[in-house]
């Protein structure tokens, strides 16, 4: 289906980062916004998104940690994915102003979002093989 070896994942998840940097392309980033941002960069420069930016049922200031996957599209149209990735900007900028992401969560709530984080992409990576 897809080359893995194409694939950039995106990521401020340290979990996901040492599970899959062998397997494919991976950016290791500072925060959420970095994410999206570069995410966004990438969708800009003809890729395509293999994942959608707000995965989860977790609200974009409930959870610190996002990893997204793009893959090169060539000459393609992606009107959708930019689209689509510049609403995802637009959202998480306002739920920052309704309630910011807290920076200091215990330990071990920190590890948990890792963990749904890192699920999600565990999830998707069987698929697009």
């Amino acid at each position: 289906m897809w080359n893995m070896e194409k694939v950039t994942l995106v990521t401020n998840n340290d979990r996901v980062y040492e599970k899959y940097r062998e397997d494919m392309e991976v950016l290791l980033l500072d925060s959420y916004r970095d994410v999206l941002l570069k995410v966004r960069d990438l969708v800009y420069d003809r890729h395509i998104l293999l994942t959608h930016p707000q995965a989860s049922s977790l609200k974009p200031n409930q959870t610190p940690y996002r990893s997204i996957m793009v893959y090169p599209k060539g000459e393609e149209d992606n009107m959708k994915d930019i689209m689509l990735i510049e609403k995802c900007i637009e959202t998480y900028d306002q739920w920052q102003e309704i309630a910011a992401t807290p920076h200091n969560y215990q330990k071990s709530v920190a590890e948990d979002f890792k963990t749904i984080d890192l699920s999600v992409i565990e999830n998707i990576v069987p698929r697009l093989m």
